[in-house]
């Protein structure tokens, strides 16, 4: 068993990326400035709820306007106009 894990630790350690610990993140480059928001993305954030909101509401009024007018076609019994 332990023949495995020591072959695992191995392939994992020749693989030639860097430990977590020796790398450095580009998200936190530098420091963050809270007395100016970015107001760019809180705009972009807001706004694109808003459109998915307002897309949502269409995309439901359509929906039932579709099961309406196919409930009155399934209620429709006239022979003559098939």
């Amino acid at each position: 068993m332990a023949a495995p894990l020591s072959a695992a630790r191995w392939l994992r350690l020749a693989g030639g990326r860097p430990g977590l610990a020796s790398t450095r993140s580009v998200f936190v480059a530098r420091k963050r400035t809270y007395e100016q928001p970015n107001w760019f993305g809180v705009g972009l954030a807001f706004t694109t709820s808003a459109a998915l909101w307002a897309f949502l509401f269409k995309q439901h009024n359509e929906d039932v306007m579709e099961y309406e007018r196919r409930k009155q076609e399934k209620q429709h019994k006239c022979t003559g106009c098939s």
